[in-house]
Order: structure tokens, then sequence, then C-alpha cells
């Protein structure tokens, strides 16, 4: 009886790390978060609602479907589409089409879409001064009567400190990762932006925070998780 119950407790460890896979993303199908948008001064921008539509487990973690819909400062909904979000072995993989800004992409929705991308990477452990893999993502618009693309590069990821943060969801132990952006759109015209960033991340619940700032080091908006279920 007891080397049945060792055996069955062993099952069930076994089972419940697999199903995590990642101790910063613990989700199902149903797992939903809003986000709340900021201007520098504090005044809300909109709002952002995901939720896990599609959880399917893998041999090496999962793979899911994340719906998400950006409404504006008025609650009028601007733009909708899904995520594809993956763990495996532990880590954790972000679809890098959430950083192409919500203007190009409705400005590329007419016309059929080419997307390459090196995706972002979270592994499941972090350390203060700890390095993390960079990413990008080009989205290239077939069809167009003028060239039309946008390259996004994520670089300089790196771990900086351990802080508590607070936020109408709740106090939260967090890791601080810094990271640089550099944004190459070719729509008519040729721009190219570049940012910096600031993300918290806290086990079991995702960012819980973000900020960006402009090439100057301006605070340029904020974001807030207000909610998470």
């Amino acid at each position: 009886m007891k080397k049945t119950s060792i055996l069955l407790f062993a099952l069930f460890c076994t089972t419940y790390a697999f199903t995590q896979c990642n101790s910063f993303y613990v989700i199902d199908e149903g797992t939903a978060w809003t986000y709340e948008n900021f201007n520098p001064k504090g005044k809300t921008t909109g709002k952002n609602e995901q939720k896990v539509t599609a959880f399917d487990k893998t041999s090496a973690g999962f793979k899911a479907t994340v719906n998400s819909v950006i409404y504006n400062d008025k609650g009028k909904k601007v733009t909708e589409g899904d995520l594809e979000l993956t763990c495996d072995n532990g880590t954790f993989i972000m679809d890098m089409r959430k950083f192409i800004p919500e203007e190009q992409q409705k400005a590329f929705s007419s016309y059929e879409m080419k997307i390459e991308s090196e995706n972002l990477e979270l592994p499941s452990k972090l350390s203060v001064g700890q390095t993390l893999k960079n990413g990008s993502v080009t989205l290239m618009a077939v069809g167009s009567p003028v060239p039309m693309k946008i390259t996004v590069n994520i670089t300089d990821r790196k771990v900086e400190a351990k802080e508590s943060i607070t936020t109408p969801a709740g106090t939260f132990e967090c890791y601080k990762i810094s990271s640089k952006s550099n944004t190459q759109m070719q729509m008519g015209i040729n721009m190219s932006l570049n940012f910096s960033g600031t993300e918290w991340i806290a086990e079991k619940v995702g960012m819980v925070k973000s900020e960006s700032f402009d090439k100057n080091g301006k605070l340029a908006g904020y974001t807030l998780l207000v909610n998470r279920k």
C-alpha cells in the first residue's frame, strides 16, 4: 500500500510539472488577462483583453491560442486577433506579432500577409543579471501596389532586478526585464523608430506591468495588469 501511494504521488508530481511547463505562464483554456494602457500622465488610452481559447498539451509542454481584443479609451473595439503561445521543455515562446503596432496591422489587413519571425523566449528560471534571447518579426503585404513592410527587432534583453509591483490586480513579486526595440517601416516612405522598454514578470501570472520609452529615454506610456482569472 505504501509503495502504491509513493508511485501515485510520483505520478502526480510528474504530471503537475509537465502541465505547468513554465513557472511564469501557468495557463489553461479559459485563462484570461485584462491590461489597461496609460499615457505618460497616467490617463487611460485603452485596454487589451486576452483569453486562452484553445489549449493543447504536447509531449514537451503545450500550444495555446490567445484571442486578443484591443479597445480605445472610449471602450470601442479597435482590433481583434489571435496570438500563438508555445511552451517547449520549460521555455515559453511568445508570438512576435504582438509587437507590431495595431495601426500597422490594420493597414496590412486588406492584403495577403507574409510573416517571418524569430520568436522571443522566456526560460522557466530567471536570475538577476541574466541575458535573454533576442526576437524579431517582419510583416509584408503581398500584392500591394506600393511596397509595404514592417520589421520589429527586440534586443538587449536583460534581467535587471527583482521587485515588488502593485497594480489593480494585486501585489506581485516580479523580475524586471529591460530591452531595446527598433521598428522599421516601409509604407511609401521609410521610417525607423527606436524605443526601450521594461517589463515586470511574475510567476504563475505572466506580465504584470510594462513601460516604454522614446529614443531620448522619456516615458512614452505604460501598461498595467488589472485582472487575471
